[in-house]
């Protein structure tokens, strides 16, 4: 430890030797007094003995979250699902976190965070999003001996408004279909409604993974469209491995695939020499190319508005979807397949949306627990009493006591009445005159 006469600062240094290219490493800090300057040395001590690598003590955030998104990603990770990454945290993260120190971060810093991304009244989910890339951004540093521990792991997230989500009636979904009928995307529209694809599944349909002949035709999805970063438009593999899915397809898709084979017919006889279907794709543009994801969110819009509905995005379509096969009745579990989720949790939570004020799904089941109340007796005519028969004069024997405490009237002894035999008291065996309904 010595003065700088040059900062009038106390000045220490920790000399850990030279590194892999022979240059030497002495880490300083600093403070106003010798015991400032002391502690700060001994805690840069303990973080080298704890096997932070202080050769890289200099570093932010914002250099941490660089080299994050540069070697801490997946190489198979999609390029759409890297750009949201990096906007999120260039959005959000970094304006706030980006400057301080890593050594210094602390989980106050993170929470002052997402209390800024609460104060602009964004979305749960968001907030929930920048969390959780800043802890995995965070585990990256700690691989790294860059930091000790995971800062942004005891912080929780905020509650925040929630996107609102619905479904559509059945009603609605008729209005939706008749007003799509005379657009180009109507078939289209079809497909998504009835099997709630995601768009870039539909667009990215083949003909050579739609069969409509046979007993079970069947559409297969293989491929989704996206677009780069360069603005490109591209097939890529399904997002989950779920999503991968062939769907048994009904009449009405049927229908719809047939009229759309005639209508891309028409289409490339017009187009001629400029028809361009080099992915054979089942939806396509006049000429042939993918359609841009950005013209089907604007004429579902518009379809959407002719059916009296106020906005519909194409994701929309999917959640409606999942809506209408529950009201139907059809298991959660064979929705989330249809839809290619990879948990039921996901389809319960998120896609699947009330379209009835009353639930009644419970009635059956709980009806199943009681039996039903037996009918009322039914008054039955009065039967003449058998005539006595006579039988054989016993001895006259002393008066005694009858078993109910009665004697005869000449004083013979009567026999005890005969004892009734044992009756089932189950409902299902009874009849109206031989049960009666316990107090």
């Amino acid at each position: 430890m010595y003065f700088d006469d040059h900062t009038q600062r106390w000045v220490g240094q920790l000399d850990l030797g030279r590194d892999y290219t022979g240059k030497r490493h002495r880490p300083k800090v600093s403070g106003r007094t010798r015991a400032e300057a002391r502690i700060k040395l001994l805690d840069l001590r303990a973080k080298h003995e704890a096997g932070v690598d202080l050769s890289s003590r200099s570093w932010n955030f914002a250099d941490l979250t660089a080299a994050w998104l540069e070697r801490g990603l997946p190489a198979d990770l999609f390029e759409n699902a890297r750009s949201n990454y990096e906007r999120m945290l260039t959005l959000h993260v970094v304006p706030v976190l980006g400057d301080i120190k890593l050594l210094e971060l602390k989980s106050d810093h993170v929470e002052a965070m997402l209390d800024e991304m609460a104060e602009q009244n964004l979305a749960a989910s968001s907030m929930r999003h920048a969390l959780n890339l800043t802890r995995r951004v965070l585990r990256f540093a700690m691989l790294r001996d860059l930091v000790i521990r995971n800062v942004a792991e005891p912080v929780q997230t905020r509650r925040g408004p929630k996107a609102q989500r619905f479904g559509l009636t059945v009603d609605q979904a008729k209005g939706l279909l008749a007003a799509a009928a005379t657009d180009r995307l109507a078939n289209m529209l079809t497909l998504c409604l009835l099997l709630g694809l995601r768009p870039g599944e539909a667009s990215a349909l083949t003909w050579p993974h739609v069969k409509t002949d046979g007993d079970r035709p069947t559409i297969t999805i293989a491929a989704s469209l996206r677009r780069t970063p360069l603005g490109e438009l591209v097939l890529v593999p399904p997002k989950t491995f779920t999503s991968r899915r062939t769907l048994e397809i009904p009449p009405p898709v049927v229908d719809a695939l047939n009229k759309q084979r005639k209508l891309q017919a028409a289409d490339a006889a017009t187009a001629g020499q400029a028809w361009s279907n080099i992915h054979d794709l089942v939806f396509s543009t006049e000429v042939g190319t993918p359609l841009d994801p950005s013209n089907v969110r604007r004429t579902y819009n518009r379809i959407a508005k002719e059916a009296g509905i106020v906005h519909l995005h194409p994701h929309m379509l999917r959640h409606a979807a999942a809506s209408l096969l529950s009201a139907a009745g059809v298991p959660i579990e064979d929705i989330s397949d249809t839809l290619g989720h990879r948990s039921v949790a996901v389809t319960a939570e998120i896609y699947r949306h009330p379209i009835a004020p009353i639930r009644s799904g419970h009635m059956i089941a709980m009806n199943q627990l009681f039996d039903a109340p037996p009918e009322p007796k039914k008054a039955q005519p009065k039967r003449a009493k058998p005539a006595p028969t006579k039988t054989k004069a016993q001895p006259t024997k002393p008066r005694r006591p009858k078993p109910d405490g009665g004697v005869s009237d000449n004083g013979d002894r009567q026999p005890p009445a005969p004892v009734a035999k044992a009756r089932s008291t189950s409902i299902n065996n009874a009849s109206p005159t031989s049960w009666t309904e316990p107090s």
